[in-house]
């Protein structure tokens, strides 16, 4: 039972009492670091919430505290020569497994303030490790360095010290150390928290280390092609292979698996060759094999180029400790390296270029370690209920689009914690079980084997993610073991440490399978085309499938691309996605994505009781062009639970509003919608979750608010209403496709002409030619319009409709506006125009709303806005934009008053509607597009009846005059006569908020529920 914050502060000032009571003894060379950690430094972590002793009993992959993890280092001795010690971070802190501090001790005589060679060492554990921060204490002094700052043996001792306690800090500062080491501020993610900010001299492991192998590869090819004639599939296939059997080795050798610095001592090529041939015996996993890989055997490589390399893989070029890296950040750091490929010119020179895919994603961003780990364990959670390893054993769990293999390395993380879990419960042949020094059970090399081989299945397109998914997944089953472990594995079942991969992780096309040969049946004529899209025959490839009807389970995180973007880098595919044989809903929709295929193929390949557990962007959920996969959704599985990240930005650099899906192919009555402010502390905690019935959702937008608001709502629309969209007209804007050359910002004008700059070129054109247009403007509420800019108008209007001017009226009517367009004649012909049989390379784009706004007053909106913000307009403004804005406007088309639909629209009620079901933005801000806006319930009045006309004109009225007063508050600059005026608009507004509450039958009750709703009002952060 962990202590409360009280108690802690009592036993830690106890231990500070006893520590200056014989503080000169304990300063003397005579008083052991073995005797600290005893006396001060466990007691201390103890109070502090950590179970050093580890008196729950949990396995070793949980234990809450490692002491003295076995680690080798490369330091200097007295003379400056470098020699390898035996050290070990005396404390790894971890919550559920995973690390979070690494606390380096030191006996009480040390100079930990002044020494450099503790901070190096404390810095060099946590820098490896990933770790934001880690701890040097000697209990006198107690010292946080920042992680993700690069060490080097030269740095004083104060680089990247981010605080410097001392022991009676402990107590006149218990508060922050407290949040510091507690083990309820480690797990809570209050510690991300407060060091959430990248130091300026940040450069940690993953973009150092990702550096480097990038500079390899580029060395590797450069080097190779100088001397070798090879294609680029060739070339990237050798380069690959290389670099993960020569990372491979060295990560063995601080594992003390291989000796270390054997790397190091290579000379040539002929020598590495020699060792690789060696290693395929050890391990004997096809990494190392050269039957199917001749091609490594034949080629040359310069000595040079090899011991550069090498070279930068030790200390101290590198500060490299490979035994404390995580399998994850290694599979997170290939990800972004398998971004890219090597490119050969005709000339055979060497470049490195975007993988087409993804440059159409625009670029690569791997998916958070804590993301991975929540999606798997919520998918995996059900699945391992009340089962025993023999039941686990036959799991078959998958990432179809697996990259460089984080999902399935958490996957077999976690089966490997359940499996341990369970060693001392059920009776398992003697094969699986290892004891330790400690006399604690672990999972043995054979028993990590079976898990691995029988429960985890990948497939990527890209066939160098396959090679690096596999090379993770073998560094996470070696990951524990030593020379003596895999030794004594080799010589009990003459076989290999690590087993063949090659029936479980594959490459190929994940969405398109053999059926493309009758959508496209060149294919089976081009070999190029053929490589290229990879299809995927998923029957012939996991036999398997026919007998279990599916997996138990798939994770992972699709590719978000653009329907867009994939016609663009991915035609043929496109095709084939987008005909009957696919079997593909939606794909004609402009919104279209290709995770909306991966959801529908991941659905189709689970069982009668599989799982999915994606991450994917969350605008699906209200979209229109969402409706087919939010069917197809319901009709194939039933959601478990959805967390909602909002507007919270899950991928660094990038803005995408996401959520987690979590969906299951059992029938559930109900489902958990969780909603997510802050990653790092609220992920594990669902603070804020609500339920629903599962027959809630359908192909409808799916919109989340309280049961209460949703009653409030219902209530309004049961009442005598018509949708926005029936009594009134809702056009887009004018689409130029070119706004910056026809919309203009005039500095001058005189009675027939506008004066202007475009890219310091001065021009005049002639006012005739022109419209006043509102373009970048902020609107208000009750704002009445002002254009605040003009828009060349090259057409005629009549009551026919809208006339393109021909070229002789313009050059003989309008010169000057000719002359303007004549001279962007080129970027103009670069556009694409719908609507005309033989477009004239002027006209506008589109040939939508020409003549809507001509003569017609008008409510205009902004698209994305923090509230309400419907302006009235009276002077013909125009505007442009498309589905997605800038602006929209609301026109009348019957009987029903512009101020009419104002006064409701402004209503705070009408705004939650569109909060409830509209998709959110960063700031703040959210969108108010038609779809959200149209179908809002308007009340009817039957204008033939005089108290029904006379509560219309009466809202008529007061929202009339809230525009009048609205517009001359926005004119007055006199502060004293704004107050009074901003009274009145106050007074105004409630009442017009008033007339519309009598007329829906609103109480104030009812808008205090809506308003205290958090689901809908809560205010996502932005990071």
């Amino acid at each position: 039972m962990p202590l409360s914050k009280e108690d802690t502060f009592s036993q830690v000032q106890a231990l500070t009492q006893s520590f200056s009571y014989q503080y000169a003894y304990y300063r003397t060379a005579a008083y052991s670091e073995a005797q600290l950690r005893i006396d001060y430094l466990n007691p201390l972590l103890k109070a502090f919430g950590w179970d050093v002793d580890n008196t729950e009993g949990k396995s070793a992959y949980l234990r809450d505290v490692i002491q003295e993890e076995s680690i080798a280092i490369e330091e200097n001795d007295t003379d400056g020569n470098s020699v390898i010690a035996k050290k070990n971070p005396d404390y790894t802190l971890r919550v559920a497994g995973a690390r979070k501090l690494f606390v380096e001790a030191k006996k009480v005589s040390v100079d930990v303030v002044g020494n450099p060679k503790p901070a190096f060492q404390t810095r060099r554990y946590g820098w490896n490790a990933g770790l934001l921060v880690s701890i040097l204490t000697n209990f006198d002094k107690i010292i946080v360095y920042d992680c993700r700052v690069k060490p080097t043996a030269v740095d004083p001792a104060s680089t990247a010290r981010l605080r410097l306690f001392s022991y009676q800090d402990l107590i006149d500062k218990f508060d922050e150390i407290y949040e510091l080491l507690s083990f309820e501020s480690v797990a809570s993610g209050q510690l991300e928290e407060t060091y959430s900010t990248t130091p300026k001299l940040a450069q940690p492991f993953d973009s150092y280390f990702l550096g480097q192998i990038e500079h390899w590869r580029n060395l590797l090819a450069t080097d190779i092609m100088a001397r070798h004639n090879l294609d680029e599939v060739t070339i990237n296939y050798l380069v690959q292979r290389l670099l993960n059997r020569i990372v491979f080795l060295r990560i063995c050798e601080d594992r003390t698996i291989e000796k270390y610095a054997t790397l190091q001592q290579i000379t040539n090529y002929e020598e590495l060759k020699a060792m690789f041939l060696r290693a395929d015996k050890r391990y004997n996993a096809g990494l190392f094999d050269f039957i199917e890989d001749e091609l490594s055997l034949k080629v040359s490589i310069n000595t040079a180029t090899l011991v550069d390399i090498f070279n930068e893989l030790y200390y101290p070029q590198s500060p490299y400790d490979f035994s404390v890296i995580d399998p994850a950040i290694l599979s997170q750091i290939y990800e972004h390296y398998l971004g890219n490929r090597i490119a050969v010119s005709d000339t055979g020179s060497v470049a490195i270029v975007a993988e087409a895919e993804i440059a159409a994603s625009d670029g690569v961003v791997p998916t958070p370690k804590v993301i991975v780990e929540k999606i798997v364990h919520e998918t995996l959670q059900p699945l391992l209920v009340g089962k025993n390893i023999p039941d686990v054993i036959r799991l078959r769990i998958a990432d179809i689009c697996c990259g460089s293999g984080i999902f399935l390395l958490t996957i077999y993380d976690q089966l490997l914690i359940y499996v341990a879990s369970r060693l001392e419960v059920d009776r398992l042949p003697v094969e699986w079980v290892i004891k330790t020094t400690n006399n604690d059970q672990r999972i043995s090399i054979w028993g990590k084997q079976q898990i691995l081989l029988n429960c985890l299945y990948g497939l990527d397109i890209n066939p160098y993610a396959v090679e690096v998914a596999k090379f993770s997944l073998y560094l996470k089953l070696l990951e524990g073991e030593t020379s003596s472990t895999t030794d004594d594995f080799v010589s009990r079942y003459k076989n290999g440490v690590l087993p063949s991969l090659s029936d479980t992780i594959k490459c190929g096309n994940a969405l398109v399978d053999n059926s493309i040969v009758t959508v496209i049946p060149s294919i089976l004529h081009n070999d190029e085309l053929l490589y290229r899209i990879k299809p995927f025959d998923w029957l012939a490839e996991f036999p398997f499938l026919s007998e279990t009807g599916g997996f138990d389970a798939i994770v992972g995180n699709p590719p978000y691309i653009r329907i867009q973007n994939m016609a663009r880098y991915a035609a043929e595919e496109l095709v084939y996605y987008q005909s009957n044989v696919s079997g593909y809903g939606g794909t004609g929709h402009e919104s279209f994505d290709k995770y909306y295929l991966f959801i529908q193929r991941a659905l189709r390949l689970l069982n009668s009781t599989g799982w999915l557990g994606y991450i994917v962007p969350n605008k699906f959920f209200t979209l229109t062009g969402g409706r087919v996969l939010r069917e197809f959704i319901i009709t194939n599985s039933h959601v478990h639970k959805l967390i909602h990240f909002g507007v919270t930005q899950i991928f660094p650099g990038r803005s995408t509003y996401t959520a987690i899906l979590l969906l299951s192919r059992q029938k559930a009555q109900e489902f958990t919608l969780v909603k997510i402010a802050s990653l790092a502390l609220e992920l594990w905690k669902e603070p804020l979750s609500a339920t629903y019935p599962h027959a809630q959702l359908d192909g409808d937008p799916w919109i989340f608010i309280s049961p209460q608001t949703e009653t409030i709502f219902s209530k309004i629309r049961a009442g005598q209403v018509r949708s926005l969209k029936h009594i009134a007209d809702i056009p887009v804007g004018l689409q130029t496709s070119a706004d910056p050359i026809y919309i203009i910002e005039p500095y001058q004008e005189d009675t027939h002409y506008y004066y202007f700059k475009k890219l310091k070129t001065e021009w005049k054109i002639e006012k005739a030619l022109c419209c006043p247009c509102l373009y970048k403007a902020s609107l208000h509420l009750f704002q009445t319009v002002t254009p605040n800019t003009q828009l060349l108008f090259p057409y005629s209007i009549s009551a026919a409709g809208a006339e393109l001017m021909d070229e002789a009226t313009l050059q003989t009517t309008y010169p000057y506006g000719w002359a303007y367009l004549v001279h962007h004649r080129q970027q103009l012909e670069k556009r694409s125009i719908n609507g005309s049989k033989k477009p004239k390379w002027y006209q506008y784009g589109r040939s939508q709303s020409l003549t809507k706004f001509h003569q017609a007053p008008k409510l205009i909106w902004s698209v994305l806005s923090l509230q309400a913000a419907y302006a009235y307009d009276d002077q013909n403004s125009l505007f442009t934009g498309g589905g997605n804005g800038p602006y929209y406007a609301i026109l009348q088309t019957s009987d029903y008053s512009l101020y009419y639909i104002l006064a409701i629209l402004s209503h705070p009620l009408w705004e939650a509607m569109i909060k409830a079901g509209t998709s959110p933005f960063r700031g703040g801000y959210y969108s108010h597009g038609r779809q959200f806006v149209e179908s809002l319930p308007i009340h009817t009045i039957d204008f033939a009846n005089p108290d029904q006309r006379a509560v219309h004109d009466a809202i008529v009225m007061e929202a009339r005059q809230m525009i009048d007063t609205q517009k001359t508050f926005d004119t007055l600059k006199n502060p004293l006569k704004r107050d009074v005026l901003k009274r009145k608009l106050t007074f105004i507004r409630a009442r017009l908020i008033q007339l519309v509450d009598d007329l829906y039958g609103i109480t104030h009750a009812d808008k205090q529920v809506v308003a205290n709703d958090e689901l809908l009002h809560r205010r996502e952060t932005d990071n």
